[in-house]
């Protein structure tokens, strides 16, 4: 892996290489594991990740990370040239942009505002965990930054013979579009500091939000100014400009060769005082390598998490990466409240808990309960504050998207079945019972379906259907249940498990596809099915369908994950089910990398044929390239599947269970908060060896496909005999 300085990349270089001397050392191992981290993994568009390639802390509320005007979601493509360095970004989200906030441009000569006009092609690009580096060869600068956890560093080597300039756009967003409702900028020449607002508009969360910026210089700058939509006001110190119209500010200093130009940047949604604060919280000092310590410190200790032994380095580079993807969001905005609320969490930038509830948050239960606890805390506090708490969580503010149900219902119900500790339980239950009375569709409350033509939440958002929306709501209704359970209230409790089988409301016994009968089938509101073929609909790039988000019915008709034993029957039992669902894989009727159909490869171990789902396992494995994901990595839901994948196991919703496969590496260590190690070992271990011949728990032999929360996090070894030809482990 390589860092922002020519020196330290060939430090690392030599350290990387001596990874396999080190291996007998497993401290010396954990203090280099963030150098494995290679951000360039995923940064292609939505294809391949959507991911971000600047630096950023374990959940940090700043993400600063180089900008280009074509390109992925994420706001970068790494043959395109750059325009600057914004502070805040999504982490591999599709659809609509967000973010690229306060866009930095380090420039020469007068202030050039126009992105398509201060464009540099690049050179000797750095990117690593702790810090990001690269020269913009249109200026000759060489620009560095790393993160603390709310603020971040920049260090700027400017040229001899130029005035030495810095623009600062504080309307842009990703691309170079406008989204403003409103901006000002103040400059303070004396004191080197810029502070800025936007009032965010046209996020995927249509919401508007009001974002501060400070910026601090090392020095006073000689010559400044304002530029409010096309006038430039040379020697301004304050603007303010409407909806729609562009700001920024600008300012020149004296740059000396041999001596980089420091700044350090903070953002706050709370206000331009409490980004200043947070910047002198953060970063009290001007020492660049000590923020940077910090970053390599803070990565060492969450990669420790999970730790892989046994294959080679670009083994352990996927892994690790993969493991850096899934702890970046949610994001910890906690210290960026005003006084009062800062004893309570608040985790931000949920895109969405669709995604991330099937596998980002269950890996979060057995490597950081900590921050399960905290987003549950968080979750609580925005539905007591706001009277709900919505799928979409972003900048602050709740979006009710229509991607499924109330998937908030399924992380409560998931941490709660798999003991997160510290959790007030009764306020949880009372979030989900809201969304059971207040937020499913009127039609499911009373008729059980959503029908095709209901309004989906949003006013603005029609993309919900029938198909899709009912068997979500289904799931959501059995969680709620269990929270009502635990909370005191078993009326409650009963009557929700009950309602939980109203995805047999929008199943057709009669509906028919390749010789297959029984499938979700949208339903119109006077309890007509839809007549449509099982297979039309989503084919990852477009809605054919009107009745499933991202889906058909075959996609759908696998997802009923509280209710196994009733979904087999509704298919004809279980050997008509693995016959089935052996079909559906093996004719690409299931997209095995998009959320619906995360665990469906696994029901093949709830039937008994838990060598099928190690085929699959492997199948999917495979389709996780080494610099790319297949599809968006989802805000962490795609790398931790990758990471459950890679370690042997896979989360089973709506129980305390996961899924066993074999592994792919010879071993591997679970390591909790509480330091109680979960090691996994394959013995005799080959890449080709996908199959599991025979088990043992902590010594025991083990029969069944399955472990238990608890298994893993009071620690043990689970120790496997792998094979390359099929076997009947666990039949």
């Amino acid at each position: 892996m390589r860092n922002g300085t020519s020196r330290m990349a060939v430090s690392i270089a030599l350290v990387v290489a001596a990874t396999h001397a080190v291996a007998a050392e497993p401290g010396a191992q954990r203090d280099t594991l963030y150098r494995h981290i290679d951000p360039r993994v995923g940064t292609g568009n939505d294809d391949q990740g959507d991911t971000v390639p600047g630096p950023t802390r374990p959940g940090g509320s700043i993400h600063p990370s180089p900008e280009t005007l074509v390109g992925s979601n994420a706001g970068y493509d790494k043959d395109a040239p750059v325009s600057g360095f914004a502070q805040l970004h999504t982490q591999g989200s599709g659809g609509r942009t967000t973010y690229g906030t306060f866009l930095v441009s380090p420039q020469t000569g007068d202030p050039v505002f126009d992105e398509t006009q201060h464009l540099s092609p690049k050179a000797d690009e750095r990117l690593a965990a702790d810090a990001y580096g690269v020269t913009l060869t249109r200026y000759g600068i060489r620009a560095e930054v790393t993160p603390a956890p709310y603020a971040a560093m920049y260090r700027f080597s400017y040229p001899t013979g130029k005035p030495a300039t810095m623009v600062f756009d504080i309307t842009r967003k990703i691309r170079g579009e406008l989204a403003s409702a409103g901006a000002d900028v103040t400059l303070d020449p004396a004191r080197g500091r810029i502070t800025a607002r936007v009032r965010a508009r046209s996020y995927w969360n249509p919401a508007e939000v009001d974002i501060w910026f400070v910026a601090q210089l090392d020095r006073k700058p000689t010559r400044w100014g304002v530029r409010v939509g096309e006038q430039d006001r040379a020697g301004a110190t304050q603007a303010s400009a409407g909806a729609d119209t562009r700001l920024a500010g600008w300012w020149q200093f004296d740059a000396k060769p041999g001596t980089p130009v420091q700044m350090k940047v903070a953002v706050s949604f709370t206000s331009a005082e409490r980004a200043g604060e947070l910047l002198a919280e953060d970063i009290p000092d001007w020492n660049y390598d000590a923020v940077r310590r910090g970053a390599q410190a803070d990565w060492n200790r969450e990669l420790a998490r999970a730790t892989i032994d046994g294959v080679g380095d670009a083994d352990k580079r996927r892994f690790y990466t993969a493991l850096y993807h899934s702890a970046i969001q949610p994001r910890d905005r906690t210290r960026d409240q005003p006084p009062a609320d800062r004893a309570t969490p608040h985790w931000d930038d949920y895109y969405t808990l669709w995604d991330t509830y099937h596998t980002g948050f269950p890996l979060m239960t057995l490597l950081r309960p900590t921050a399960y606890r905290g987003n549950v805390a968080s979750i609580v506090r925005t539905f007591e504050r706001f009277g709900a708490a919505h799928t979409a969580f972003i900048a602050g503010r709740n979006y009710h998207v229509g991607q499924g149900g109330d998937e908030v219902d399924n992380v409560l119900g998931e941490g709660l079945i798999r003991g997160v500790p510290g959790v007030d339980w009764n306020r949880a239950a009372a979030v989900a019972l809201h969304n059971a009375h207040e937020e499913r569709r009127p039609r499911y409350l009373i008729d059980g379906w959503f029908a095709v033509g209901d309004r989906s939440p949003e006013p603005d958002n029609q993309r919900a259907r029938s198909g899709s929306s009912t068997p979500a709501f289904a799931l959501n209704d059995f969680y709620a249940g269990r929270l009502a359970a635990v909370a005191g209230q078993p009326d409650e409790a009963a009557a929700l498990l009950k309602r939980s089988g109203n995805w047999r409301n929008v199943w057709n016994a009669g509906a028919t596809s390749d010789g297959y009968s029984g499938f979700i089938i949208p339903r119109h509101a006077d309890g007509r099915f839809q007549t449509i073929d099982p297979k039309t609909g989503w084919d990852g790039k477009k809605y054919e369908n009107v009745g499933f988000y991202e889906g058909t019915a075959w996609v759908y008709s696998y997802t009923m994950l509280h209710d196994l034993p009733g979904m087999v029957a509704a298919m004809g039992g279980r050997d008509r089910f693995i016959q089935r669902l052996r079909h559906a894989l093996d004719t690409n009727l299931i997209d095995i990398t998009n959320e619906p159909s995360f665990a469906t490869p696994w029901l093949f171990s709830d039937v008994g044929r838990p060598d099928l789902a190690s085929y699959w396992a492997n199948r999917i494995f495979q389709r996780f390239t080494p610099d790319a994901y297949p599809g968006d990595e989802d805000n962490g839901a795609m790398s931790s599947h990758y990471v459950f994948n890679r370690l042997g196991l896979f989360p089973k919703l709506t129980t305390d269970l996961y899924y066993l496969h074999a592994p792919h590496q010879p071993h591997a260590v679970i390591t909790g908060e509480d330091g109680k190690r979960f090691a996994i070992t394959a013995r005799d271990w080959a890449p080709d060896k996908i199959y599991i011949a025979s088990a043992t728990l902590n010594g025991r032999p083990l029969t069944t496909p399955f472990v238990r929360q608890a298994d893993i996090t009071g620690g043990g070894e689970l120790v496997l005999t792998v094979s390359a030809t099929p076997t009947r482990w666990g039949q």
